[in-house]
């Protein structure tokens, strides 16, 4: 299946360099990633979100899954700390050079 628009993905820090491999692509303003209209899906399966990727001022949704609202806040946590580690970790290697 072909990505009509730009897909929210949900992608573990460590696993962000196959999905950018794949194709995805990071959005900086909203910390996250996503899948640009016009490609195939099926490669992001493990990272789908059910949900469509925000705009500019949108913030990141996603459809329960199952999961209780307490593991929902300790996810978004986790992404909130990730995003904070990873610009720290990229601001610092800007600095060494």
């Amino acid at each position: 299946m072909i990505a009509e628009t730009n897909i929210s993905l949900k992608v573990a820090f460590n696993e962000k360099d196959q999905a950018k491999s794949l194709g995805a692509h990071w959005n900086g303003e909203s910390k996250h990633w996503f899948i640009p209209q016009g490609l195939d899906v099926a490669p992001f399966q493990k990272w789908l979100t059910n949900s469509p990727a925000p705009t500019h001022n949108q913030p990141v949704k996603t459809i329960n899954s199952g999961l209780t609202t307490d593991n929902r806040s300790f996810e978004d946590d986790v992404d909130s700390i990730n995003a904070r580690l990873r610009d720290a970790y990229e601001s610092d290697d800007n600095d060494a050079f």
